[in-house]
């Protein structure tokens, strides 16, 4: 079985969810050990920049992916090379990110421009928490009227795989930061991440070697549309909290968590959202059903790579800004 040279790509579907689920739990163990309950008990004091992170994340950014899908919705099928399957699958990518919590890049960002890097912290601590039970149920808003047919978002099993790869790798690494040295704890952040990231590339390579990603669906509509939504959440961050009245400080810290979500959690979701008993059913929706699920692939990797580059330029500019006062 394994001696055949391209057994990986044909049998993707396979071990997808085994590494998808294997790259989050090493994420957030390597997360979970730079966290201490000090980090949670330090914003209680500045509960204004929590709130306003909060409502960002929960409300705002999924009220604005609402917005945009059904705006797209409105578009005409191959405007702008968009086929109607990639429109599916760009509407339910859309849904599945704003269902996402911030991702731990959002603190090394949030401290290369300055920004309340305690806030951050608690900011992608708490939402992550906070998404066993806000992902169901924003994936189950949005999703359920994009995909044809019987297609449904199983919740408990989301809530499970939030649990058990999320939550509870998260709470073990904070274990591991109150019961090791620094030196260790170092150490087991770096390993924890590089695995993590090695696992993703796996994941990359092989859905472009199963023909995951075809690209050709998207046209140039598709992509500009995952831009226009990671600039306009950025955008809306930042006027909430110029509304709110919230210390510069702090707004940087919203805006950069609500531009880099958790991508690696994403691509577990997506495997839960579609498990492979589903897609190998055959019926009218199925062709449908599998493009949903390309799409949310498409969309994950490329918004995080736009989410990225817009993260870092708001720091980079912030931290100028800052000395040239």
């Amino acid at each position: 079985m394994l001696d055949h040279p391209f057994w990986f790509f044909t049998h993707f579907g396979e071990v997808e969810r085994g590494l998808s689920a294997t790259m989050v739990t090493l994420s957030m163990l390597g997360m979970g050990a730079t966290l201490t309950v000090r980090d949670f008990a330090t914003t209680l004091f500045a509960w204004k920049g929590l709130a306003v992170g909060m409502a960002a994340q929960l409300l705002l950014v999924p009220a604005w992916a609402g917005l945009l899908m059904f705006a797209l919705g409105l578009i005409p099928a191959g405007f702008g090379g968009l086929s109607a399957g990639g429109a599916v699958g760009i509407a339910t990518g859309l849904a599945l990110v704003a269902a996402m919590p911030g991702g731990s890049v959002s603190n090394l960002l949030t401290f290369i421009g300055n920004g309340n890097v305690a806030l951050s912290v608690s900011l992608t601590a708490i939402t992550t928490f906070a998404c066993l039970f806000a992902t169901p149920v924003v994936l189950a808003a949005l999703v359920s009227v994009q995909v044809p047919g019987d297609f449904a978002i199983d919740t408990s099993r989301i809530m499970l795989d939030i649990g058990l790869f999320l939550i509870a790798p998260l709470l073990a690494g904070m274990v591991v930061r109150a019961t090791t040295t620094l030196k260790q704890q170092i150490f087991f952040i770096k390993v924890m991440v590089r695995a993590s990231l090695v696992l993703l590339a796996m994941i990359i390579i092989g859905s472009l070697g199963a023909g995951r990603l075809q690209f050709a669906s998207y046209g140039w509509l598709g992509p500009a549309i995952v831009l226009v939504f990671c600039l306009g959440a950025v955008l809306l961050a930042r006027l909430l909290a110029t509304a709110c009245g919230t210390v510069e400080r702090d707004s940087l810290a919203i805006v950069i968590e609500v531009a880099v979500k958790n991508g690696l959690l994403a691509l577990l979701i997506v495997t839960s959202m579609f498990p492979a008993h589903r897609l190998a059913q055959a019926g009218p929706d199925a062709q449908m059903i599998a493009a949903a699920r390309d799409g949310c692939i498409f969309v994950v990797l490329f918004f995080s790579g736009v989410a990225l580059a817009t993260g870092m330029l708001t720091a980079l500019r912030a931290r100028k800004a800052l000395a040239a006062r």
